[in-house]
């Protein structure tokens, strides 16, 4: 697997810059339902996309990513939202998050998530390519493919999502990429990972 990775990190680049052009068409809006486009978890999002960075406006879209978690069709993506938006990590709700343990618990996953988490992993969202790169990693909801899981954790990880740190991290070590796993752990813990780490390990 070390061959692989100079290569990846090289498709992870032509594929960040290709993305970066298409963003402005992402995501296809016709693809979803009218609830989830009326969604308080899209009001959050919308609030988002009018930041110059990912977390800019994180202060004004938290509020309704807090709403969003009481509506099952749109939990998935609210909680991963709120997560990503927080300072500290919000354990209440990823404890009940399918995608952040890559198992089926009580809400699961609603269609036009999932169909959200594939169209904004391509539009380059790095809260997605986490997603996305744990639903293949593990095999969850869609086939096992570790190498593609490896590439869309490491396409959220360069840009800083804390999560995709860590996840990238684990990835590495099962594969015994132990040196760059390493890294990636520091760089997480960098970045405020500690309590994220230490609650991983009593789950």
């Amino acid at each position: 697997m070390k061959w692989l990775l100079p290569a990846m990190l090289v498709t992870v680049a032509a594929c960040s810059e290709e993305a970066a052009h298409a963003n402005a068409q992402c995501p296809t809006l016709a693809n979803y339902s009218d609830a989830f486009l009326d969604s308080d978890f899209y009001r959050g999002w919308q609030h988002l996309q009018r930041g110059e960075y990912p977390t800019e406006n994180c202060r004004q879209a938290s509020p309704y990513f807090l709403k969003g978690v009481n509506n099952s069709a749109v939990f998935e993506l609210s909680t991963l939202y709120l997560d990503f938006c927080s300072e500290t990590p919000q354990q209440d709700a990823l404890t009940k998050s399918s995608i952040y343990h890559s198992e089926r618990l009580a809400t699961g996953v609603d269609y036009d998530e999932f169909k959200w988490v594939l169209d904004l992993a391509l539009c380059n969202s790095p809260v997605e390519q986490y997603a996305l790169g744990q639903m293949l990693f593990n095999g969850f909801i869609t086939d096992k493919d570790v190498d593609k899981g490896i590439y869309f954790l490491s396409l959220a990880a360069r840009q800083e999502h804390v999560q995709a740190q860590l996840a990238l991290s684990t990835a590495l070590l099962d594969i015994g990429e132990n040196e760059v796993a390493a890294q990636w752990l520091a760089k997480a813990q960098d970045n405020g990972a500690s309590i994220l780490s230490e609650r991983r390990t009593t789950d």
